[in-house]
């Protein structure tokens, strides 16, 4: 069977845009299937850390191109009240709107040379010795002999060829926001990055994030405890969180029900199989989200230039891609990012569990001013992962025992769910 492109990349997103700009730019003929006609509009918070810059180089001069804003003043208020502030010396975040950074990043890739397919759905798939078979909802096959799957939390690859059968509800956040333009609703500090840790119960949180023309509100949950404990309809929050802030001066304006969405942010890690035959996951499909702070944008970049790579590596030499570029693509992502995102994980079942253990990172950032410079150093790209976890563990040294705890208490939940359903299974 003859291949429609030498890689098939599904979604138009930071992912799949990334990982499309890099092949097309090493000369392969790249398809990308977006579900959507571009420009189209994702909710997402928006923040990327700005370390992004050191490991995308070109994006910073990019980004011109579109409305953005660097943040450099962050608040952070704790269940009890207790706030932190700070301001870093350089941006250690940058704001921007999903519909304008994915219609820039595609607009790199179809520069570079890729095709881009939309409006196309894909509805199946199916992957045999030689290549990944696509079938799109208007019936249309294409095929290559590799496909990157970028399509979402909700990826209809992943499921269709067995590598997510479904996410667990305690690997999910419930997201509700609306992203309102500013002449309707505004935040009184434009320049600072608000986020609200146990909001509404312990295991919740809320934030407000100031973009050029437009502010992004929203109120996030564990979904296990959406389900069993919040009793009100979304946007019913999402008012009354407005309502909350507007009479504390925080915010002007009216919440607007035709700019809130909710949706689903996989915070469980990445799924057990990442890669398959000739699949590659990447960004949220892939479950490449941090735990704690739900940042996915550059997570879902480095996943999909990741696996660019990987593809390129495992070129023969008459260019036919080879099935090596999964094993290749599991450890460059394992080697990169794979330790932030487990202890990202960790953390967030620490915290987010107690009320009173987040009242005292709140309090601890206020007395021990390493702990800022340390987090800002961090996203800003100045320190690596791995440097500052060693310099977090120096200044605290027994967040670390009580991590394992929370890392083998994990793992003991994780046999006795596997047990149970393997008892399931034999008896269903």
């Amino acid at each position: 069977m003859s291949f429609d492109a030498d890689v098939i990349v599904a979604g138009a997103g930071p992912s799949g845009a990334t990982a499309a700009r890099r092949l097309a730019r090493a000369g392969l003929r790249v398809l990308i299937v977006e579900r959507f006609a571009m420009p189209r509009q994702k909710p997402c918070g928006g923040g990327i850390s700005t370390r992004v810059f050191r490991r995308f180089p070109y994006l910073q001069g990019a980004l011109a191109a579109i409305p953005h804003l660097p943040v450099s003043s962050l608040y952070l208020e704790g269940p009890s009240g207790d706030v932190f502030r700070m301001r870093s010396s350089g941006p250690a975040v940058v704001l921007i709107r999903r519909i304008e950074f994915d219609h820039l990043l595609t607009t790199l890739a179809v520069q570079a040379g890729a095709e881009l397919v939309a409006p196309a759905a894909v509805a199946q798939a199916e992957q045999d010795e030689e290549g990944v078979t696509l079938k799109l909802r208007d019936g249309r096959r294409l095929r290559a002999p590799i496909v990157i799957a970028a399509d979402g939390v909700n990826s209809v690859i992943a499921r269709r060829v067995g590598m997510n059968t479904g996410w667990p509800a305690a690997h999910l956040a419930l997201d509700m926001m609306e992203e309102t333009p500013v002449g309707q609703l505004q935040t009184c500090e434009p320049e600072t990055l608000s986020v609200f840790y146990g909001y509404g119960g312990a295991h919740g949180y809320a934030y407000v994030f100031p973009k050029r023309d437009h502010v992004n509100v929203g109120i996030g949950y564990l979904l296990p405890y959406f389900r069993e404990q919040v009793d009100e309809a979304p946007y019913i929050l999402q008012q009354r969180f407005v309502s909350a802030l507007r009479a504390r001066g925080l915010m002007d304006g009216e919440s607007r029900r035709e700019h809130f969405t909710p949706f689903l942010i996989p915070i469980g890690g990445p799924l057990r199989h990442t890669a398959r035959g000739r699949v590659l996951l990447t960004g949220d499909a892939g479950g490449f989200v941090n735990g704690f702070s739900a940042e996915g944008i550059y997570y879902a970049m480095v996943t999909g230039d990741l696996a660019a790579g990987a593809v390129l590596a495992s070129r023969t030499r008459d260019g036919v891609v080879s099935r090596r570029a999964c094993r290749t693509y599991v450890r460059a992502w394992k080697r990169e990012i794979g330790g932030e995102l487990r202890d990202s994980v960790l953390v967030q079942r620490y915290l987010f569990h107690s009320a009173p253990r987040m009242d005292r990172v709140v309090r601890g950032a206020n007395a021990r001013p390493e702990f800022p410079r340390l987090l800002v150093d961090y996203a800003s790209g100045r320190l690596s992962y791995r440097a500052a976890r060693r310099r977090l563990l120096w200044h605290f040294p027994r967040l670390l025992p009580r991590l394992t705890w929370v890392a083998l208490a994990g793992m003991r939940r994780g046999q006795s769910s596997g047990a149970a359903a393997d008892s399931s299974m034999q008896h269903g």
